[in-house]
């Protein structure tokens, strides 16, 4: 009789301990921890519901428990892309389907100043000079984002290939999705924004004699904002 109440109790507790986990994800303030707290609560009542042979209760449970982990990874993995587009370390592969490949031959004016920004590009090879900025971009680099952002949709310095270049252009609509699929990229890009932004205000205040050292060299190859 001792071991049917005792096992009642036990029952009675888990099912008790599985409802405190569900109440205490309201009071979570990051999804890191309710995802956490809901696996745990996923593992209470299935626990509850194979004891009581309540199927229902356990097949759910069993059902979102890998949900909510694969969940938590994606969050983490995100979390980790964040912090790789904020030291500049962002991997711009995953981003290649919406990009679409362009080759321009050296003296090509890519686009002037003044003209509508309809595209953003990544430099796949090759060099493009700003010369109203002045400022020279090479693989690896950025060119064109800021006029995507701004209200005007303009130009603000020519871009000339100095060399044969290969390029990846993203529109709009691209860029868009970009964000909405990958919010590293998003990150990324807005980091890269405001560093231009700020380059480009170290230029203009900076003395003409700091313009020809090396730290305004490399200010100016930041300083691609167009």
């Amino acid at each position: 009789m001792s071991v049917v109440v005792d096992l009642q109790l036990f029952e009675q507790g888990i099912g008790i301990v599985a409802a405190l986990l569900v109440f205490s994800t309201f009071y979570m303030r990051t999804m890191q921890r309710l995802r956490m707290v809901a696996i745990l609560s996923n593992v209470a009542f299935a626990a509850y519901g194979l004891l009581l042979h309540l199927w229902p209760l356990l097949v759910l449970h069993c059902a979102l428990f890998p949900l909510n982990i694969w969940r938590l990874v994606q969050m983490r993995r995100t979390l980790r892309d964040l912090k790789s587009a904020r030291s500049g370390g962002f991997d711009l592969t995953a981003l290649m389907s919406h990009f679409r490949l362009e080759t321009h031959p050296a003296g090509t004016v890519l686009f002037s100043r003044g003209d509508v920004a309809d595209k953003a590009y990544y430099i796949a090879r090759g060099e493009i000079a700003l010369p109203d900025i002045p400022a020279e971009l090479g693989e690896g680099d950025f060119l064109g984002e800021v006029g995507l952002f701004t209200s005007l949709r303009q130009r603000t310095s020519a871009a000339l290939c100095k060399t044969d270049v290969a390029l990846y252009s993203l529109d709009e609509e691209a860029i868009s999705t970009a964000f909405f699929q990958h919010p590293s990229f998003a990150f990324h890009l807005v980091s890269l924004i405001s560093d231009r932004l700020l380059a480009n205000q170290a230029l203009r205040t900076a003395a003409p004699a700091e313009r020809d050292g090396e730290a305004i060299e490399s200010q100016r190859r930041i300083a691609g904002t167009v």
